[in-house]
Parts: C-alpha cells; sequence; structure tokens
C-alpha cells in the first residue's frame, strides 16, 4: 500500500492534450456567453437612456406650446371694429400667436410668439413683447429666442381645427385670413426620431427606431372669432 501511494505521488503527468482543449472549449464558450449577456445589458441601457431623454424633449416642447396656445388671444387694432385674430400665420411647421403667456395679473399685456423649425429640426420660440402705442399694442420691441430642443419631424406639427371641430386644409402660404377668424383648437403633434439608438425595428424610416410622439388638443378659450357671424 505505501508503495502504490509513493508511486501516485510520483506520477506528474497531469491532464492530457485533449483535455487541456475540451476545458479551453469550455471555458470560450462560457467567456462568450457571459459578453454577450453584458452586451445585451449595454444596449438596453443605452436605449432607455436615450428614450428618457428624448421623452423630456419632447415634453419640454409640448408644455411650451401648450402654454402659449392656450392663453392667446385677438389683438384690438387701431381703425378697426374687429380684433385682428389671435393667430398670426400659420403653416404646418411653423405658427405664430399673440398670446398672454407669463404676462403680469395686475397689467396684463400681450406677446407676440412664434414657434419655428430650423434646417436640423430643432424647435425655436420666439418672443416679442407688445407695447402700448396709445390703446393699442404693438409689437416693435426686440425679440428674444430661446431653443426648446429637438430634433423633430416638422411634417406635421401643427393641425389647426375650426369651429366645427373640422381639421382645416393648410394652403402653400398658410392659412389665409378668414380660415384664421375660425380657428377654435390646435392639434399639436411633436415626433422626436431616434438617431442614435442602437438595435430595435424602424416603424418609418423617417422616423428613425422607436420615434416620441405626443399629442395634444390645445383649445384657446380666450378668442373672439371674428368673421364667423351670421
Amino acid at each position: 500500500m505505501i508503495a502504490r501511494l509513493r508511486r501516485a505521488l510520483r506520477d506528474e503527468r497531469g491532464m492530457s492534450m485533449s483535455e487541456l482543449i475540451v476545458v479551453m472549449m469550455v471555458t470560450a464558450v462560457v467567456l462568450a456567453a457571459v459578453g454577450t449577456f453584458f452586451v445585451n445589458i449595454a444596449i438596453v441601457t443605452t436605449n432607455a437612456n436615450a428614450s428618457t431623454s428624448r421623452t423630456n424633449v419632447a415634453a419640454n416642447i409640448m408644455n411650451e406650446m401648450s402654454k402659449v396656445i392656450r392663453t392667446s388671444s385677438n389683438n384690438a387694432i387701431a381703425g378697426d371694429d374687429d380684433p385682428d385674430p389671435a393667430i398670426v400665420s400659420a403653416t404646418a411647421s411653423a405658427l405664430t400667436v399673440y398670446s398672454y403667456v407669463d404676462t403680469s395679473p395686475t397689467a396684463p399685456a400681450p406677446t407676440k410668439v412664434t414657434f419655428r423649425v430650423d434646417a436640423n429640426g430643432i424647435v425655436f420660440e420666439d418672443r416679442i413683447k407688445g407695447t402700448l402705442s396709445g390703446s393699442y399694442y404693438v409689437f416693435t420691441s426686440a425679440t428674444t429666442s430661446r431653443n426648446l430642443g429637438g430634433p423633430i419631424i416638422p411634417k406635421s406639427l401643427f393641425t389647426y381645427i375650426d369651429t366645427a371641430n373640422k381639421p382645416v386644409t393648410i394652403g402653400a402660404t398658410g392659412l389665409t385670413l378668414v380660415q384664421r377668424n375660425t380657428i377654435a383648437s390646435i392639434q399639436v403633434v411633436v415626433t422626436i426620431a431616434n438617431t442614435s439608438t442602437t438595435g430595435g425595428t424602424a416603424p418609418d424610416a423617417a422616423q428613425g427606431n422607436s420615434p416620441i410622439i405626443l399629442t395634444n388638443t390645445i383649445g384657446m378659450p380666450n378668442l373672439l372669432l371674428t368673421g364667423t357671424d351670421n
């Protein structure tokens, strides 16, 4: 028995080449599986963070537009019984209104607000504060601009709805004066494409992978609808 133990202790043959190859293959498979797991986790985390960021941008744009549009109002002008419509100009991707947004409750004054989209899809807000000229407000002061975020897909940012709750067809140069006098609400659709997400399936090539889309129909309760009397 002692002799056998001595022989076993002197046996230094170790693992065979075939056994070593098998161990290496099993280790490679395990490492590949673990690596794939961590790569997938990284992709999911990146996509989730990007989606949250884009949602916040879309919400910021929508909140600002809602606030301005909801407080829009007609603007009285000298020499005319009918005031100017609240909507100064309107296309599918740009809008200018008279609004009492962020005004003083004790001395309310209108502001001329424009929403526009630049060539890169970034939404900007331009404001001109109204100043009294006699008994009427004019808008000749300096313009202040603010970047609201993006990039968005501006093709159908604004849809204009009349008093009959029907969408109004937008002409090549925007809404006419007659049309602007009949608008009672505005539907806003903020679509932010995902141009940086890894993986995913693009539902629309123009919108990228899993775009963020916010939709809101905003009433204009302060309007005096002119040109609609029978």
